[in-house]
């Protein structure tokens, strides 16, 4: 399939699910001054298209009590039946939260949420256990603090708010808002009511069960999950290594107003922090790392190119 063509009222619409992928149609339509129908037709479109891949709920997993691990690795000596067989395990498993495909220098990122380093200790050697044979050049790290960028390339409407996980203390929560949380993971746009007959609890319970974990921040927002290439956009991320940690504050704020950028993530590991970006393909990602370069003192970057996501979950299940 081709690149999909999107006009001006595609963009905004994409623009305000990026924002808030909660928003009802009847919002969205306000905004974009569009009827109902003509909004939920589009983004039925672009869903079947496969350019909206999902909506997921951006938690701040921290104050659940658990930390985060990413890990990247390549496969070593395998046949397809045992790439599939590795990338079904980390799938299935529910400790796993992300899994993605990358190339080069990488062929698999994933990353756990567990609750402390002894928890990870234990998958990662059953995993190894089961698969060494076919993995190496793996490289494990802790992620202390996410932060989520709005898509600003999608519209020329900048928005510089962003979400923010890692390192906060953790709040009081039950059972059940964890029950809630599994739902809105795998789909930040669930009805209320499709959550109230799962769990058979009245539609208000839910309601207010969701604004209490808004108001303290476990939720931190809703955003979407976009297919770029089908824009023509492409994915990348990279890892860097500062020179000076100096740096680090400007380099913050130049990636919160970057149109291209969408996340950063500080890291525990010899990498100082993970920029990805989504650009209209690598000349326009090399443009970005020599503007980088020429900015900031920045020792090293590493460049892996993310292909697609398997499985995108932002808490454990």
């Amino acid at each position: 399939m081709g690149k999909i063509k999107l006009d001006l009222k595609d963009r905004k619409i994409l623009y305000e699910l990026d924002i808030n992928a909660r928003q009802t149609i009847s919002e969205i339509a306000k905004k974009v001054k569009l009827n109902k129908n003509t909004v939920n037709y589009k983004i039925k479109k672009l869903e079947n298209e496969k350019l909206i891949l999902g909506y997921y709920t951006v938690v701040d997993y921290s104050k659940l009590g658990f930390i985060s691990l990413r890990v990247y690795f390549n496969f070593f000596n395998t046949k397809p039946e045992h790439e599939k067989e590795i990338i079904n395990f980390l799938i299935k498993n529910k400790k796993v939260g992300v899994v993605g495909q990358v190339e080069s220098p990488y062929d698999i990122i994933f990353q756990a949420w567990v609750k402390n380093i002894y928890e990870f200790d234990d998958f990662w050697f059953k995993f190894k256990k089961k698969f060494r044979q076919f993995i190496w050049k793996e490289r494990v790290y802790l992620v202390n603090r996410v932060y989520n960028f709005k898509r600003k390339y999608i519209t020329d409407k900048p928005n510089y708010e962003y979400e923010f996980g890692g390192g906060s203390k953790k709040e009081k929560f039950d059972e059940f808002d964890l029950k809630i949380l599994k739902l809105l993971a795998r789909n930040a746009r669930i009805p209320i009511i499709d959550i109230a007959e799962k769990l058979k609890v009245p539609e208000r319970t839910i309601a207010y069960r969701i604004k209490q974990l808004e108001k303290k921040k476990i939720i931190m927002g809703y955003r979407l999950n976009l297919d770029a290439i089908k824009i023509g956009y492409e994915y990348y991320k990279l890892n860097c290594v500062l020179n000076s940690m100096e740096d680090y504050e400007r380099l913050f704020q130049f990636s919160q107003q970057h149109p291209n950028v969408i996340f950063l993530d500080r890291t525990m590991s010899e990498l100082d922090l993970e920029i990805d970006i989504e650009v209209r393909g690598r000349k326009e990602m090399l443009k970005l790392i020599k503007e980088l370069k020429e900015k900031f003192k920045i020792r090293d970057i590493e460049i892996a190119t993310y292909k697609e996501y398997y499985k995108l979950e932002t808490i454990p299940q």
